[in-house]
């Protein structure tokens, strides 16, 4: 007979092999691994299991917030209704992962593991679902600076007149936000490396959804620059205006 001793031990390894800083160690499981429970024998991993829907509460409700923030924007990108379905989805596969894991019986240790396990490498919801989703957010601020300020050197078009400076700053103006549609594209059709974001999915190996979102921050932190270099500009063309 097992002594108590043993059995608390035991339960103990469990709940510290789940813990997020080592569970992505382990061997990944193939997507969808659900079905590894046995009939018999189950035991309770009570902490483990706790540790589970803990986590699964907590990407739930980090994909909920991410689809409401999201949801509120203007979208001139139209990349934002295809990140609310893919970040639905991924709730709806964490809820019903962790309903699995709660409800499954367990005769051992690998067995938990590997239902669990896919909760960190099938959905990566803070590898992934999080910078990409803040990406589309930005690009969609910045896009609407955007077509602010193209309104604005619309508008100062019409009044720089043939005055030197005035028009020296109203191109200065035009060339930031000709800058700025370099990163960013002309709404509604994305640039290629933001139009890229949304079609990133999980992956084994996330080497490439790394590198296309550095390429997409590093485009937004671009034309970010470019749009307060164009307004700066703009302010001149008005002081121009004023003198």
């Amino acid at each position: 007979m097992t002594r108590p001793s043993v059995r608390r031990g035991a339960r103990a390894a469990v709940g510290a092999m789940l813990t997020p800083l080592t569970i992505a160690a382990l061997v990944v499981a193939p997507a969808g691994a659900l079905g590894n429970a046995r009939a018999d024998g189950c035991r309770p991993f009570v902490a483990a299991k706790a540790r589970v829907d803990a986590a699964a509460a907590h990407r739930e409700t980090t994909l909920n917030l991410l689809v409401s923030t999201l949801d509120v924007r203007r979208d001139p990108w139209s990349m934002n209704m295809g990140q609310i379905t893919a970040l639905r989805a991924a709730a709806s596969d964490v809820a019903a992962l962790d309903a699995h894991v709660q409800s499954a019986c367990y005769a051992t240790v690998a067995a938990l593991r590997s239902d669990a396990l896919p909760l960190l490498t099938n959905y990566r919801v803070y590898w992934l679902r999080v910078p990409q989703s803040h990406a589309i957010e930005a690009a969609d601020r910045l896009g609407e600076a955007r077509a602010a300020l193209g309104r604005v050197a619309s508008r100062l078009a019409a009044l720089a007149g043939s005055n030197t400076a005035t028009r020296g700053d109203l191109d200065a103006m035009n060339r930031a936000l000709g800058a700025a549609d370099a990163q960013l594209g002309t709404a509604p059709t994305a640039s290629s490396v933001m139009a890229a974001l949304p079609a990133l999915s999980p992956a084994a190996d996330m080497s490439a959804d790394v590198g296309a979102m550095q390429g997409a921050r590093a485009a937004l932190i671009a034309a970010r620059g470019s749009l307060v270099e164009a307004r700066t500009s703009g302010l001149r063309v008005v002081a121009d205006l004023g003198a």
